[in-house]
């Protein structure tokens, strides 16, 4: 009887990257797939215009009984993202800004489309505004009072890393680099802002109330390729790992 033919390294490593690539692809697709609903709705002025389940765009001006303050610049927001990024090393070895917190917040407002007025429950799941850095604080400097706040009542913010306090060896290196460095922004938008928002119209006890996926202040095009660039990079490196493994197990 023959036998089976023996598996090599090359065959484990070659299945294990079609795998890698077939997951890193399928879930790239579905964050695209997810992004393409601001193409895939049906825009009106009016919650009447849609049945209840339907996947609707409503445009206009941003309009809410009350309002809270942005936690960074205090500024009046209905809709925000606010996010804290801190300088480090990249995989290239090149200093850069990287993400370290980043949280969406939203009250509960309408839209006014002109010819009606649609509501928008909160949160909304993407925030695709204009950011703007509030504040950029070195890490030998004291933030301000709001800012220092902030961090100490966060608990998914470190108030030190190894970025801001290196170890001794490390200190005039990343001196240099300013390695450490805060930025702390912000995305928002407020009361007479035009915005358009894209999500499900659900019935509510008081009125039919849209859903929000996606809340931006860009063109529909615009807004879609935001949403969807992250994701195209997952399908590519996807689609390369699978190749890559592929090209093992043949040949």
């Amino acid at each position: 009887m023959n036998a089976l033919p023996a598996v090599t390294a090359g065959d484990a490593f070659g299945g294990g990257m079609v795998l890698l690539g077939a997951v890193v692809l399928l879930v790239g697709a579905r964050y695209v797939w997810r992004a393409t609903a601001v193409i895939r709705s049906t825009p009106v002025v009016r919650a009447s215009d849609a049945d209840r389940g339907t996947l609707v765009r409503v445009s206009g001006e941003l309009e809410a009984s009350e309002v809270y303050r942005a936690p960074f610049s205090h500024d009046p927001s209905l809709v925000l993202r606010y996010e804290v990024e801190e300088k480090r090393l990249s995989p290239l070895v090149l200093p850069w800004f990287v993400t370290v917190f980043s949280r969406v917040a939203a009250g509960r407002f309408r839209v006014d489309t002109g010819p009606g007025a649609v509501a928008v429950a909160e949160p909304a799941r993407a925030v695709v505004l204009r950011s703007g850095t509030v504040a950029t604080v070195g890490p030998d400097e004291s933030p301000p009072e709001r800012l220092a706040s902030f961090e100490r009542e966060t608990g998914d913010l470190p108030v030190s890393t190894v970025w801001r306090s290196p170890p001794t060896g490390l200190r005039a290196l990343f001196g240099s680099l300013s390695l450490g460095t805060r930025r702390y922004r912000e995305a928002r938008a407020g009361p007479g802002d035009e915005v358009t928002v894209v999500g499900r119209l659900a019935e509510t006890d008081d009125e039919p109330t849209v859903d929000p996926l996606v809340v931006s202040d860009r063109p529909v095009g615009r807004t879609l390729v935001r949403m969807a660039r992250t994701s195209l990079a997952g399908v590519a490196v996807g689609l390369v790992a699978a190749a890559v493994g592929a090209f093992l197990l043949l040949a």
